[in-house]
């Protein structure tokens, strides 16, 4: 599956093709201290192994490769709800290092939030925690039509120090304004 946005951007289905570029761009300690501690650092090629297997059982696909002129750009995907939570998403992603500042990551959350609300029509709001020290996350989502939703106080530790987590969320019934 490809999605076109603008630009040269476009997301994919991961694929055996990208194999060999995920690993080095996303073996980068600028990247993993932003995301969860499940993200691998170091990033080896068995963990790009894993992550393209995992991701290709997936129908349909909730992750994606975000490509820029046809290279490996970065990832969006999300997280499900389970059980009584199943009406919310919580989406992730991250851009290589080298395609930071072009716009990348704003046009594919655009992207991949109008994808997942056509294509799980039970989520009813698609959220995202962000590290307090993350400005430029915060920005990208700002400018995809996400709002400020909460604080969580003193909710991470991570490399020893404690932080706030900013939530971010779109409402389905919310986002036609933002999308027309």
């Amino acid at each position: 599956m490809k999605l076109q946005g603008k630009e040269n951007i476009c997301l994919v289905t991961w694929h055996e093709g990208h194999f060999h570029s995920l690993y080095p761009i996303a073996n980068n300690l600028k990247i993993s201290k932003n995301l969860r501690d499940s993200f691998p650092s170091p990033y080896t090629i068995h963990d790009a192994r894993h992550w393209i297997e995992h991701n290709q059982k997936f129908n349909p696909p909730q992750n994606f490769a975000i490509e820029y002129d046809g290279k490996l750009a970065g990832s969006v995907g999300c997280e499900l709800g389970k059980d009584e939570l199943r009406t919310n998403m919580e989406i992730g992603f991250w851009v290589a290092e080298a395609f930071w500042g072009k716009g990348i990551a704003t046009e594919a959350v655009q992207l991949f939030t109008e994808y997942a609300l056509a294509k799980f029509p039970e989520v009813k709001r698609i959220f995202a925690q962000v590290y307090d020290f993350n400005v430029p996350c915060m920005k990208v989502l700002e400018n995809s039509g996400y709002e400020p939703e909460a604080i969580l106080k003193h909710a991470y530790i991570k490399e020893g120090q404690i932080g706030d987590l900013f939530q971010y969320v779109i409402i389905r019934e919310e986002v036609e304004k933002f999308f027309d």
